[in-house]
């Protein structure tokens, strides 16, 4: 997807205008995103973005694990030092009656966005897991 998608995909409409130069600035070249949705209801998504250069996704990488930071309890922010990975998991219901768990890291130039939404508890393991396969097939470079 080109930037301008991305921006409307990722970012709230309230962000969208500063997110869409912050990202030109960044020399955001292109992202994918793709979701599933299980047989008990529970998703998961991942979306990768690539820069132009490594500090552009390292900019996008530290934006969004800020944002994750921002959160009060009972939101936690795991991490994964393995890979570089900060999170944030909410335990609190959405409108659609899901609990959610992201992670972000980065590799190269690319970030790495990982979402799973659950009506249980949600796990950051498992998310940890996914983002952990990606960041390997983007390291080898497959």
């Amino acid at each position: 997807m080109n930037r301008i998608s991305f921006v409307k995909s990722f970012y709230p409409k309230s962000e969208r205008t500063r997110e869409r130069a912050l990202n030109a600035h960044r020399g955001f070249v292109s992202a994918v995103d793709e979701g599933w949705t299980n047989a008990d209801g529970s998703g998961q998504e991942i979306i990768l973005a690539r820069f132009a250069t490594p500090a552009g996704a390292t900019s996008a990488f530290d934006e969004v694990s800020a944002w994750f930071k921002q959160w009060p309890p009972p939101m936690t922010t795991p991490t994964d030092p393995a890979i570089g990975a900060v999170g944030c998991s909410n335990p609190r219901l959405d409108s659609s009656g899901d609990a959610l768990v992201e992670f972000v890291a980065h590799a190269g130039d690319t970030m790495l966005f990982v979402n799973e939404w659950t009506a249980a508890k949600p796990d950051p393991a498992a998310a940890k897991v996914l983002l952990q396969r990606q960041y390997d097939r983007l390291k080898k470079g497959s």
